[in-house]
C-alpha cells in the first residue's frame, strides 16, 4: 500500500493511541467509547455498504455517509438521541484532528461539524439503592423500640413488594392473602388495578413479627400501617413516611458518605426493580410486579449501570480464552487485518 494510500490509517491509529490519550489526557473509559464509535461506522461501511476496512478513506467521512450512519444507528440499532450525539462527537472529533494535522482535510471537518445534534427525551436517571446500601439502612433504626421495628419493618415490606407509598398506607389486614403452602399480597393500585404480589419467606417472617406487635387484636379492616391519634388507630400519612425515612435517611449518610443525600419511599420501589432487572427478569414480569399499564414505563429500569457493566466484564473467562492462544503462528492475516492491528481497531 502506497504512502498515499496509508494517510488515512496513519491519522487514525495517531489519534486513537497517541492523541486521545497523551494530548488530551482522556480516561480509559472514554478512549475504549471513542474506539468503539469508529468501530461502529466500520460495521456499517462493511454491513450496509459493501465496503470493507482497507477500502476506507476519507470519501466515506462525507456528511451524507455520516448522517446515514447515525440513522441506521438510530433505526437498526435502537440507539437513543443521547448516544447517537455521543457517536456524532467521536466522529467529528478524530476529523477535527485530521484537519490539524492536515489543513486539506478541513472541508471534510467542518462539513460534518454542520451536523446537528440529534433532540430526544434523556434516559431518565433512577434513583435506586445498591444491596450493601439497603443492609446498612435496615440496620438503622432502634429495634429495641416499639416505632424502631415499625420503621424497620416498612422499610423492607416496601422494599420487597415493589409498592408505592399510598398503595402501602391503603393496605388492609384482610390484603394479605394466605394459602396452604403461600402468602399473597392485594395491592389495589393506579387506575383502579388490583395486583397480586407473592411474599417470599424472610419477608412473611418480618411481617408475622410485626402483626404480632402491632396487629394483635385488630380486625381484619384495620389498616397495616396507622398511628394513634387521641388513643384511636388511624391510617398512617405519607408525611410520617417521610419524616421518618429522612431520619433514617441521614444516619445512614453520616456511617456512609456514598449513601445518597435524600431518602424517599419511591426509591425502595425503584431500588427492588433495578435488582430484579439486574438478575435477568424479563422487563414484562418487571412491569406486572410494578403494576405498570406500560413496559415503556417499566423501561427506565432498562440500561446498564457501571455495576451491571462490571460484573458482566468480570462473567467473562478470559483466562480460558488466554489459554487457547498460548501459541501464535507466524502467518500473513491479510491485509485488513494488518490495518485493524496497525490502527488499534482489533
Amino acid at each position: 500500500m502506497k504512502r498515499n494510500e496509508m494517510h488515512f490509517y496513519q491519522l487514525l491509529r495517531d489519534y486513537l493511541t497517541d492523541y486521545l490519550i497523551t494530548k488530551r489526557n482522556f480516561s480509559d473509559k472514554t478512549v475504549r467509547t471513542y474506539r468503539q464509535s469508529i468501530n461502529l461506522l466500520r460495521l456499517y461501511l462493511r454491513d450496509e455498504k459493501n465496503i470493507n476496512f482497507d477500502q476506507i478513506g476519507f470519501s466515506c467521512f462525507s456528511r451524507s455517509s455520516i448522517y446515514d450512519f447515525l440513522i441506521w444507528l438510530k433505526n437498526n440499532r435502537k440507539n437513543s438521541a443521547q448516544t447517537l450525539n455521543l457517536r456524532l462527537s467521536a466522529i467529528k472529533s478524530f476529523l477535527k484532528y485530521c484537519s490539524e494535522e492536515d489543513i486539506e482535510l478541513t472541508p471534510i471537518y467542518l462539513d460534518v461539524a454542520g451536523i446537528h445534534s440529534f433532540r430526544g427525551a434523556k434516559q431518565p436517571c433512577v434513583e435506586y439503592l445498591l444491596q450493601t446500601q439497603l443492609k446498612l439502612l435496615f440496620s438503622v433504626p432502634d429495634v429495641t423500640t416499639r416505632l424502631g421495628s415499625r420503621d424497620r419493618f416498612f422499610m423492607i415490606f416496601a422494599y420487597e413488594t415493589g409498592a408505592r407509598m399510598q398503595e402501602l398506607l391503603d393496605l388492609r389486614l384482610h390484603c394479605i392473602i394466605r394459602g396452604d403452602n403461600s402468602v399473597r399480597l392485594k395491592i389495589h393500585g393506579k387506575g383502579n388495578k388490583t395486583r397480586y404480589v407473592p411474599l417470599l419467606g424472610s419477608t412473611v417472617k418480618h411481617m408475622d413479627a410485626y402483626l404480632e406487635g402491632f396487629h394483635k387484636d385488630s380486625s381484619s379492616d384495620a389498616f397495616l400501617f396507622y398511628t394513634i391519634h387521641d388513643l384511636q388507630k388511624t391510617q398512617m400519612k405519607p408525611g410520617t413516611v417521610d419524616y421518618f425515612l429522612k431520619k433514617y435517611g441521614k444516619l445512614a449518610l453520616e456511617i456512609d458518605n456514598r449513601f445518597p443525600e435524600t431518602l424517599h419511599a419511591h426509591m425502595f420501589r425503584h431500588s427492588i426493580a433495578m435488582t430484579m432487572y439486574k438478575k435477568g427478569i424479563p422487563i414484562s414480569y418487571i412491569r406486572d410486579f410494578l403494576g405498570h399499564s406500560s413496559i415503556e414505563t417499566t423501561s427506565i429500569y432498562s440500561y446498564a449501570d457501571e455495576e451491571t457493566i462490571t460484573n458482566a466484564l468480570e462473567s467473562v473467562n478470559f483466562e480460558g480464552i488466554i489459554g487457547k492462544t498460548v501459541t501464535r503462528q507466524k502467518k500473513w492475516k491479510g491485509k485488513e487485518q494488518y490495518l485493524l492491528d496497525f490502527c488499534g481497531l482489533s
